[in-house]
């Protein structure tokens, strides 16, 4: 499970967080301003987006998936399994509020957080169903790209790609599964064995005497092509080549 400072990915730890998007976009991440929260917020305006009613609050241990929306001076989250809308507060590092600003007001994200109560002395958003506390964004893309709650929820434990030239690695239970444009457009490879080095988890697995191996950080990156928002930089060693990308968590096993 990777999870905020403390971050386990198919049972091993990673430590740390940088600003490196291997494969994508090298570009550190300008300030932006933050949801609004109890000590920003002075609007007394209510939307009527859910009823009044407070929501229990729930364990933060498992990947949200649900459609973050800007509304004015705040931003809303839905839950994929859900139908109510809360008042987003943004307890991460504002990158979610950064993206927002640039040209999307709608976004597909997958997240650790937690549902509660709106906290007192939050005003504006008073009426409201209760409040998601983001911890982490995981990922980040736009609905209008086809992203979104319609798609199934990850069956992978984790995936990366990258970009000029195109790759792709989907790492299951027992395999890697290697795809590329020319042939052999897939390759699977199994034997797969991980390891934890010093804050770089890495996969390596085996097919026809060649090795496949990959490599995933807690690194801020974004695609060149898509723009989407990843959490984690990879990079895939095949044939003596090496290749760099973003990579997405999965399913997380037992917690």
């Amino acid at each position: 499970m990777f999870r905020c400072g403390m971050v386990v990915l198919a049972g091993l730890a990673v430590l740390g967080m940088g600003l490196v998007t291997g494969g994508c976009s090298h570009k550190e991440p300008e300030p932006a301003a933050r949801p609004a929260t109890p000590a920003a917020t002075t609007s007394g305006t209510e939307l009527s987006s859910g009823p009044a009613e407070q929501a229990p609050a729930e364990s933060s241990l498992s990947i949200k998936r649900g459609i973050v929306t800007a509304a004015g001076d705040h931003a809303m989250f839905r839950a994929c399994d859900d139908t109510v809308d809360l008042w987003l507060i943004d307890d991460a590092d504002g990158t979610l509020t950064q993206l927002l600003t640039e040209d999307e007001t709608t976004l597909y994200v997958e997240t650790y957080g937690e549902r509660g109560p709106v906290p007192d002395g939050l005003q504006a958003a008073r009426g409201q169903a209760g409040a998601f506390f983001l911890e982490q964004l995981l990922y980040a893309g736009s609905v209008s790209e086809g992203r979104g709650c319609e798609q199934p929820a990850p069956d992978f434990v984790v995936t990366a790609r990258g970009n000029e030239p195109f790759w792709a690695v989907k790492v299951t239970d027992t395999s890697m599964i290697w795809r590329q444009p020319q042939e052999p457009q897939e390759t699977v490879f199994t034997d797969l064995k991980s390891e934890d080095a010093e804050g770089t988890v890495s996969y390596t697995a085996s097919a026809q005497g060649r090795t496949l191996k990959l490599l995933v950080d807690l690194q801020p990156c974004r695609d060149t092509m898509s723009g989407e928002f990843f959490a984690f930089t990879s990079r895939a060693e095949l044939d003596g080549k090496e290749f760099k990308g973003c990579a997405r968590v999965g399913k997380q096993g037992d917690r």
